[in-house]
C-alpha cells in the first residue's frame, strides 16, 4: 500500500520560509529529513506518522488546510526530543467526493499504519473523523475508545451525521466496542440520561474530578487504543480557535499532561486532535497549544517501555482474598513506574490484564470488590456467551 497516493505532501520549502528547518535543535529538522528519505520500502522503520485531515463534517475545507499548516509550523519549531524517533509527515488527506469517502480513506490509512505498529497523530478535522478511525477496530474484541470533550456527542432521533452526533453512529455500528471513556466533560452541559446511551464499560470523568486528580486519567490511557481530543474541552480563553465558547474547561498544562499520559501508553495507537481551528484564532494561541499537546504526546512516546505486565520479571504480584469471590484477585505493580494492573477472569476462564490504579488494590485489601474489576468481569462474561 503506497500511502502517498492518499495525501497532498508537505511543502517544506514554504514552511522553511517561516521555520529554519536546517536548525538541528528543532523538531521540524528531523521530521523533514526523515520524511524526505522515506519511501514504501522503509516505512516499517517509522515510529510516528503525522496525518493532516482538513475535513469538516466530511467536506474538504480550505480554512482547515490553513489551520493545519499553522499548527504544523508551530510544531516544527519546537525543541527536538532527546531520543531519536522516526517521524514522517504525510501531509494532508486529499479532497474526496463526499463524507463517506473521506472516512473510508482515513480508515484504510490508519488500519495500514496499525498493522505496521506505527502510531498515528491526526491533526485537524471535525470530530466525526473519529468514526472513520473506529472502523479500523470493528474486528477487535477488546477495543477501547477514549474521548476528551466537554460534551457527549449523542443525539436522539434521525439527523444528518456530523460531529455533534458521531458517537451515536459509532455505538450503533461498532459491535466490538469493549470500553468507552469520556474525560473532562462538564456536567451542566450534559443530561444524565444521555450517559445511558453509551456503550460498553465506561469511565466518565467530569472536569472537576479530573482537575482534582489528573492522575485518574493515566490508567485510562493505558487501556485505550484510540484517543480523540476535542479542542472544545479546553477553556476558551486558552484556545479561542474552537466553536465552543465555554468559560470553563481544561487548562493548557492539563491538556499537555493528558497528552503525555497518552503518549506513554504502550497500547494507544492513534491520537486525533480535532476541532482546533487555528485559522480563526488571530492570537495564535490555538496553533501553539495544539503543537505543544503533540509535543508532549511525543515526549511521552519516547518513554514507552513495551513491557507486558504479565511477563515482566520485575513486577510485584499481589493476591488478595475478597469476600464473595471464589478466587484471589491478582494485581501487578511496576515498582519503577508505580503503575498498577489487575487480572480479570471470566466465568469461563478467559483472562485479560487491565490497567488500573492503586485505588482498586486498596478496595480489594479492604475486602471490597473493586467496581472497575466487577465491570470488566461482567463485560467479559457477556462476550463469552
Amino acid at each position: 500500500m503506497y500511502l502517498n497516493h492518499y495525501f497532498d505532501p508537505v511543502d517544506f520549502q514554504l514552511i522553511n520560509k517561516k521555520v529554519q528547518l536546517k536548525n538541528k535543535y528543532i523538531l521540524g529538522h528531523y521530521i523533514e529529513n526523515y520524511t524526505n528519505k522515506v519511501d514504501a520500502g522503509i516505512i516499517h522503520k517509522t515510529d510516528i506518522a503525522i496525518l493532516g485531515v482538513p475535513n469538516v463534517n466530511g467536506i474538504w475545507d480550505e480554512e482547515e488546510v490553513l489551520s493545519i499548516e499553522k499548527i504544523r509550523i508551530e510544531l516544527y519549531q519546537l525543541a527536538s526530543l532527546d531520543d531519536k524517533i522516526n517521524i514522517i509527515d504525510f501531509g494532508n488527506l486529499k479532497r474526496t467526493k463526499n463524507q463517506k469517502e473521506s472516512h473510508l480513506a482515513l480508515r484504510d490509512v490508519v488500519d495500514y499504519l496499525n498493522e505496521l505498529n506505527i502510531v498515528s497523530i491526526i491533526i485537524g478535522g471535525s470530530q466525526d473523523i473519529s468514526y472513520g478511525v473506529c472502523k479500523c477496530f470493528n474486528n477487535e474484541p477488546f477495543f477501547t475508545f477514549s474521548v476528551i470533550d466537554a460534551l457527549l456527542d449523542i443525539k436522539k432521533g434521525i439527523e444528518q451525521f456530523n460531529s455533534t452526533n458521531y458517537l451515536t453512529r459509532i455505538f450503533n455500528t461498532n459491535h466490538n466496542l469493549f470500553q468507552f471513556n469520556l474525560l473532562g466533560y462538564q456536567g451542566h452541559l450534559i443530561a444524565k440520561e444521555l450517559f445511558a446511551k453509551t456503550k460498553g464499560i465506561n469511565e466518565h470523568v467530569r472536569l472537576g474530578v479530573l482537575r482534582h486528580d489528573i492522575k485518574i486519567a493515566e490508567p485510562i490511557m493505558r487501556n485505550s487504543d484510540f484517543l480523540s481530543f476535542d479542542f472544545g474541552a479546553i477553556k476558551y480563553s486558552e484556545a479561542p480557535g474552537n466553536a465552543n465558547v465555554l468559560p470553563n474547561g481544561l487548562r493548557s498544562e492539563e491538556a499537555c499532561q493528558l497528552a503525555k499520559y497518552a503518549g506513554i501508553s504502550n497500547r494507544l495507537k492513534i491520537l486525533a486532535l480535532c476541532e482546533a481551528n487555528a485559522e480563526a484564532d488571530k492570537s495564535g494561541l490555538t496553533a501553539k497549544l495544539s503543537a505543544q499537546i503533540i509535543w508532549y504526546f511525543l515526549s511521552g512516546f519516547i518513554h514507552r517501555d513495551g513491557i507486558n505486565p504479565e511477563t515482566d520479571e520485575n513486577k510485584i504480584i499481589y493476591k488478595v482474598e475478597v469476600r464473595n469471590v471464589d478466587y484471589p484477585l491478582v494485581f501487578y505493580r511496576n515498582p519503577e513506574t508505580q503503575q498498577w494492573w489487575m487480572e480479570v477472569q471470566s466465568l469461563k476462564g478467559k483472562k485479560i490484564i487491565i490497567a488500573c490504579s492503586k485505588k482498586e488494590y486498596k478496595s480489594a485489601s479492604k475486602n471490597e470488590i473493586p467496581k472497575l474489576w466487577l465491570k470488566y468481569v461482567q463485560k467479559i462474561d457477556e462476550l463469552s456467551k
